[in-house]
């Protein structure tokens, strides 16, 4: 009699196939950065004007305040973390997804918690509201790609089914964050072990506060869009710097496709998924491939360089909120 099987025996770990698919991009990625004319692309490089891309950095952060804005109206009321201690958490967030997206949701809701001093559920509804108004700005920048240009066949698919997920996924929140009381008195008829965890969902529920307040959840949404608006101004903003002529709908183009093609945490930093994205959409446009790589590095540095500088607000930032909560457990 043959022993039974282990759990997952004769089939590749999940670290596996992690390790197999960044070989895969890895060896694409090398494969087309072997291709690129770099002599031209170190050209149009020298030839850039870095005071402007210095200046997308600042339009960069300028999006920031927008982010802590959005994530304080996510949180319930009473429970709201300060602009500051907000401040701390986005950062920690971008810098996590600038670096190691595939951290995502672990990141954000544990960020959500140890700084911004959240109970597990009002983290997890932060985390839920912000993705269903990302996605709403996500569709808005698709759909405007679409109209001001004509668009890939794949950016219009992928606006069709981002449309699609979004829309179920409004329909259920809104469902949900009116349901509070009903999972309570369900919780109550039922043995201890599944109250405890209809309970703990119970209080997800209840802190949908922008889903059960139609003005707080527009200015939620207004403050998405807002920061969608600047990193179109940025995307404007690298075109001047590596001579690209300034364009609205190339870089509404750009920010849409970067939408979707990084929305999966491919790569470290979207690292190649990111520079691939943003030379094939100006390729699309017509612009000469060493100008549009030259726009994809810069883009990239831009966003990697604008995390640093949050970073070095919370090397500004956490020993002061330190000092301070030694001074008040002082007696």
């Amino acid at each position: 009699m043959s022993a039974p099987a282990s759990p997952g025996a004769g089939a590749p770990s999940r670290r596996l196939w992690w390790i197999l698919g960044w070989c895969v991009l890895a060896a694409i990625t090398a494969v087309g950065a072997y291709a690129l004319p770099w002599a031209d692309v170190l050209a149009a490089l020298a030839a850039a004007k870095w005071h402007w891309a210095i200046f997308a950095i600042v339009v960069s952060l300028a999006g920031w305040p927008f982010w802590i804005l959005q994530w304080q109206l996510l949180a319930p009321k009473a429970l709201r973390p300060s602009f500051g201690r907000m401040a701390q958490v986005t950062a920690l967030s971008g810098a996590a997804n600038t670096s190691l997206p595939m951290t995502g949701v672990v990141a954000a809701v544990g960020f959500l918690i140890v700084r911004g001093r959240l109970p597990a559920s009002a983290a997890a509804s932060v985390y839920a509201g912000d993705q269903l108004v990302t996605g709403i700005a996500k569709v808005g920048t698709l759909a405007l790609a679409s109209l001001l240009v004509p668009a890939p066949d794949w950016i219009r698919s992928g606006l069709l089914g981002l449309a699609g997920v979004v829309a179920v996924f409004t329909v259920a929140l809104l469902v949900i964050a009116h349901g509070g009381a009903w999972v309570r008195a369900f919780a109550a008829q039922r043995g201890p072990r599944l109250s405890q965890a209809l309970g703990h969902f119970a209080d997800f529920v209840d802190h949908l506060e922008p889903m059960r307040h139609p003005g707080l959840g527009l200015a939620v949404v207004v403050l998405a869009f807002a920061k969608s608006g600047m990193e179109v101004l940025m995307v404007m903003t690298v075109q001047v710097a590596v001579g690209i002529p300034p364009s609205l709908p190339a870089a509404v183009l750009v920010v849409a496709a970067l939408d979707l093609a990084t929305m999966a945490p491919v790569s470290p930093g979207h690292l190649g998924v990111f520079e691939a994205t943003v030379i094939l959409c100006y390729q699309y446009l017509g612009v000469p491939l060493p100008l549009a790589t030259a726009a994809a590095l810069v883009q990239h540095g831009v966003v990697f360089l604008a995390s640093l500088v949050s970073l070095a607000y919370l090397g500004w930032a956490l020993p002061r909120d330190e000092r301070g909560e030694r001074r008040l457990d002082s007696p």
